[in-house]
């Protein structure tokens, strides 16, 4: 689900949460942090969705995180016009009712219109009922279901955050010391806590680190450098063994796990973008020929099996592969998909900027995207 974002600018969408009222990068995956891997997943065809008609709602959704296929948290904000104060909605029923709870002070990242207002964030985690996260260029944590929400310092931002198994989650923040060029830095920390330590891979790789979680498995590529480096954890960060990087490392990529041995990665090119799959756990990434201009650079992956996965481009609209990448079938009734993820091999969701209608939507399928329905938000 994807995606990184650089503060102060809001970079290329990969695997973003993302409003009505422009863009900012996240790496959101909604599956659920301490998810299994899956089993033998179904054949997909591409869908055609039927939207139930549903008049336009004031609240845009612009990111979701899932604990379950009935348990969710929707993030967003109220007819996004001078400020864009967040509001996060919750549902314990697979979004047929939402209760409205507290959110932290912050606005959303491109709702931020004053230089002098709150800090502005873009994505939200839960890793379970009481334990989340609001994040951007601050970070918020709670763990107490969001009655409360404290602002974590020192540390500047982070630009991606994602909850793993034995109640670690791990982030990537962007630290600025005074009088000092800012660096990024990969660090963990226990859910319950606020207390983050550096995770550091063999050789302290210099760059940008782009992170998949799926389980007690952490994968890790590195950007902004001149050399291709990928590690893997699969005891939580601890120990790590050499990845094949599947993306260009002077250019941008995303990770979207499946399982511990099934990982999507989706990568820009320069002049495009394509998607690739491991069976291997990261150790190979697939050679399958990426359909010629079939994605621009701003796409993402919200991969469901080895073989079906969506890819979902501000630019070339939502698309469909059921052989592993091999062919794409296009899904027009998803045009302006900014987000997808999926829970499990059969729940997912996507967040469609419905232009030039003015609506954002959250859609919601129960079975592998074969069928697509509008979730009604209050």
């Amino acid at each position: 689900m994807t995606q990184h974002k650089g503060f102060g600018i809001i970079a290329a969408l990969v695997a973003l949460n993302l409003g009505a009222c422009a863009s900012a990068n996240a790496h959101p995956s909604v599956t659920a942090a301490t998810s299994p891997p899956q089993s033998a997943q179904p054949t997909v065809t591409p869908p055609s969705p039927t939207a139930t008609p549903f008049p336009p709602t004031a609240f845009q959704p612009d990111g979701l995180s899932a604990i379950s296929d009935s348990d969710f948290w929707v993030m967003g904000t109220q007819a996004c016009a001078a400020t864009c104060r967040v509001e996060v909605l919750h549902t314990v029923n697979g979004g047929s009712t939402f209760e409205r709870i507290p959110a932290p002070p912050v606005d959303y990242v491109s709702g931020s219109t004053n230089p002098g207002g709150p800090p502005s964030v873009f994505g939200i985690r839960f890793a379970d009922e009481s334990d989340g996260w609001v994040f951007g260029d601050s970070l918020w944590a709670t763990h107490d279901a969001g009655a409360d929400w404290v602002h974590v310092n020192p540390l500047t931002g982070v630009t991606q955050l994602e909850p793993g198994a034995n109640g670690y989650v791990y982030a990537v923040f962007e630290v600025c010391p005074p009088f000092s060029p800012c660096k990024f830095q990969l660090m963990r920390s226990l859910w319950g806590i606020n207390t983050w330590t550096a995770i550091v891979p063999p050789g302290s790789p210099a760059g940008l680190p782009v992170i998949g979680v799926h389980g007690d498995t952490l994968w890790v590529m590195y950007f902004q450098r001149s050399t291709p480096l990928e590690w893997i954890s699969h005891d939580d960060g601890r120990t790590f063994v050499r990845g094949s990087m599947p993306c260009e490392p002077d250019l941008d990529g995303s990770f979207d796990p499946v399982s511990n041995s099934v990982i999507w990665s989706f990568c820009a090119t320069g002049t495009e973008g394509g998607a690739l799959v491991s069976t291997s756990g990261g150790t190979t990434f697939s050679a399958v020929p990426r359909p010629v201009g079939e994605f621009s650079n701003a796409g993402s992956v919200a991969a469901v099996s080895a073989l079906t996965a969506f890819i979902f481009d501000p630019l070339d609209g939502m698309k469909v592969t059921t052989n592993g990448g091999r062919t794409y079938g296009d899904i027009h009734e998803l045009d302006g998909a900014v987000w997808a993820g999926f829970t499990d091999a059969e729940v997912g969701y996507v967040i469609v900027n419905e232009q030039p209608k003015g609506a954002v939507r959250l859609w919601r399928t129960s079975d592998a995207g074969a069928e697509w329905s509008i979730v009604s938000l209050p």
